[in-house]
């Protein structure tokens, strides 16, 4: 069962019933106002200030209802920017997450910023959190984890996570036939990793173009296991 919505993330989660998600893999806003300012084209959507990137009230309600949905002791993965983490770890707490790591993601690039007082940052950091306590399946992994960035014209959103990154997350934490949730699915990479292992899948987006690309990408991932 793939499931995916056009609308606002918040409104369609108050749609779905106390604990009916076996794990969500998400990667919300960061409230970090973030765009990029490296392509020459300043036209192009990834020069646009991201969506809700200053909205930390929606953050807030956002991970209440993932707790809400999750069903009792699964598991969320969540990514953040190092330079939210406080607010990130507070805000999953005080809904009554456990924060088992904060896993570091090594990417094969660095940032850009401020090229002669700041050193190049490799990183972003994924929250490995539990509702009650969920059991990982297979061999124990370490906290930090490289995978590629996506780059070039294979990027479709500016924030696009790589789908090999995502398996390991939902191989790790579900079982095959489980439903995993996304309320920020952007292009739709983790619809894309749920397909490719066999999970069900609901996904959110409130933005058309990337919603249509996501359903695209979906789509062509149930016809020939996208990669």
């Amino acid at each position: 069962m793939i499931e995916l919505i056009n609308g606002d993330c918040l409104e369609e989660m108050n749609k779905l019933k106390n604990e009916s998600i076996d794990l969500i893999v998400t990667d919300p806003p960061y409230l970090i106002k973030y765009k990029t300012n490296y392509r020459k084209n300043k036209s192009h959507d990834f020069c646009s200030t991201i969506k809700n990137d200053d909205n930390e009230q929606l953050i807030t309600d956002y991970i209440n209802e993932c707790y809400r949905i999750l069903k009792n002791n699964t598991a969320m993965y969540m990514f953040c920017s190092s330079k939210k983490i406080d607010i990130f770890k507070q805000l999953l707490e005080n809904a009554g997450f456990n924060i088992k790591n904060q896993i570091i993601w090594v990417k094969n690039n660095w940032t850009a910023g401020d090229l002669t007082a700041q050193f190049g940052q490799q990183y972003e950091v994924i929250f490995l959190i539990n509702k009650g306590r969920k059991l990982f399946n297979g061999k124990r992994l370490t906290d930090v984890w490289n995978y590629n960035r996506i780059a070039g014209k294979k990027q479709l959103h500016q924030n696009q996570k790589p789908v090999d990154l995502l398996k390991t997350c939902i191989e790790y934490h579900s079982n095959e036939n489980d439903l995993v949730f996304d309320g920020f699915m952007g292009s739709g990479s983790t619809g894309v990793a749920c397909k490719n292992t066999n999970r069900n899948f609901i996904g959110i987006e409130l933005d058309k173009g990337y919603f249509d690309t996501a359903k695209e990408r979906i789509d062509k991932a149930v016809e020939n296991k996208l990669t």
